[in-house]
């Protein structure tokens, strides 16, 4: 460096101190062109050096899902894109259902077969009583001779 160089050099850099606590910052920047600052800087230079971890971390998610308008988020929705997605067999198998339809299907069965019982049942001492009649025999035992004689012995013990 030359001499007349290294004098200006020191010189601009006392100058430059006092400039700076002498001038007010708010008449430096009304001399600024902002938008032709801002058209300088390359933005995507700018994102290279920002941490989306750090910066996420520092969202709050409540707030940001209180701005979100959700009537307009669902019309964008495509509901039978959607329901295709949908394994239905899957979610029947996963609820139960088929076994609650067997069980149901089971019960059912079994009350249908009482009910035939007690109407066969039934129909068997209408017959009887006829065959009695017609047949013109005297009253006969409602119960087998043994188990007769047992439930009287009970009663009368």
């Amino acid at each position: 460096m030359n001499r007349p160089t290294a004098v200006l050099g020191r010189l601009a850099g006392k100058v430059t101190g006092r400039v700076v606590e002498t001038v007010q910052p708010d008449l430096i920047l009304s001399h600024i062109d902002v938008d032709a600052l801002v058209d300088r800087i390359d933005v995507n230079r700018v994102l290279d050096r920002v941490d989306l971890d750090r910066l996420l971390d520092r969202i709050e998610i409540d707030r940001l899902v209180d701005r979100v308008d959700l009537e307009r988020l669902l019309e964008r929705v495509d509901l039978d894109a959607l329901a295709e997605r949908i394994d239905v067999e899957r979610l029947v198998r996963r609820s139960g259902l088929p076994g609650i339809v067997v069980e149901s299907q089971a019960r059912l069965a079994g009350s249908v077969l009482d009910v035939v019982r007690r109407q066969l049942a039934g129909l068997d001492a209408v017959l009887d009583m006829l065959v009695v009649r017609l047949l013109r025999r005297g009253p006969q035992p409602t119960a087998p001779r043994l188990l007769a004689d047992a439930e009287q012995a009970w009663n009368n013990a």
